[in-house]
């Protein structure tokens, strides 16, 4: 998810967006940019390291393919809300000094 896109859903209302807040699984699912449901997040965080929202989700294969738009539902103040976010390839981050 981008990381804007997170902050900016909060801001918006006029809340506070707490980084490390770990969403429940059903508040988390995956929709096309026509909002067709095409999936489920099965867990969401946020990375220190990256200083973004990540996710591990179950996609349907078309949608799978590295680089897609999706959408996230997201829960505000009751009201639900689809975030922009990116598909990409595990792990999301590989520093070079573990590789080495």
């Amino acid at each position: 998810m981008a990381r804007s896109d997170f902050f900016e859903l909060f801001d918006s209302r006029g809340q506070l967006a707490v980084p490390d807040e770990v969403p429940v699984s059903w508040e988390s699912m995956l929709y096309s940019d026509k909002d067709k449901r095409i999936g489920y997040a099965t867990s969401f965080m946020y990375s220190p390291m990256l200083q973004c929202h990540i996710g591990i989700a179950r996609v349907k294969p078309k949608y799978a393919e590295p680089g897609t738009e999706v959408y996230i539902e997201q829960t505000v103040n009751h009201e639900y809300i689809n975030v922009r976010a990116t598909v990409t390839t595990m792990p999301f981050y590989s520093p070079e000094r573990k590789t080495a």
